[in-house]
């Protein structure tokens, strides 16, 4: 790189296409820049921008937090995956201000499932029962669920219909309990 500065004298200016001299690099002598100690700076990115302390406290606190989130997660993944079971839910939950936690290690898919969902319903809402909050919760989603056509024969059955019987007396049957599938489980 040729320079017409004397040797001892260090560049001011860009030299060139990219170059940047050592004084444009002084990122601490500039108002945009606010320095945190032990070597951390928050540099403003908007061109009027100037930065605080709060502003690099908060993106340390964010960063702190998103690597706590790595870890935890790491951790939660090698506990799941020692459990030896096909499906494991190892979760934490926040309702209404305060934490809950489930964990469920099975090798039975719908049972893990259920015994997730039902947990989850419980949580959500202890006035109404698990099977109707999880009948809520899915239809308030905006959840599409097919249920195998076999399973109404059962709901039929418990409320004494047969295929002469109408649609509203179908309606009429279920007005009380709604549509339960399967219709045996109770809470």
């Amino acid at each position: 790189m040729a320079s017409d500065d004397p040797p001892d004298e260090e560049p001011s200016r860009r030299d060139g296409e990219g170059v940047v001299g050592p004084r444009e690099l002084n990122y601490a002598a500039s108002e945009r820049v606010a320095d945190l100690g032990e070597g951390r700076f928050v540099v403003a990115t908007d061109r009027d921008g100037t930065p605080t302390v709060e502003d690099g406290e908060a993106a340390e606190d964010d960063r702190s937090l998103e690597e706590r989130g790595k870890f935890a997660a790491q951790q939660t993944n090698r506990y799941v995956s020692d459990r030896n079971a096909a499906y494991g839910f190892s979760l934490t939950a926040a309702f209404d201000g305060s934490v809950a936690h489930r964990e469920c290690f099975s090798d039975d898919v719908a049972a893990a499932f259920g015994n997730v969902a039902t947990w989850y319903a419980g949580q959500v809402d202890a006035d109404a029962s698990t099977s109707e909050v999880l009948g809520i919760l899915l239809l308030a989603s905006d959840t599409d669920v097919t249920f195998p056509t076999k399973v109404l024969a059962p709901v039929l059955r418990e409320h004494d219909l047969t295929p002469d019987d109408s649609i509203a007396d179908l309606i009429e049957a279920l007005a009380g309990d709604g549509l339960r599938i399967p219709p045996s489980e109770r809470d």
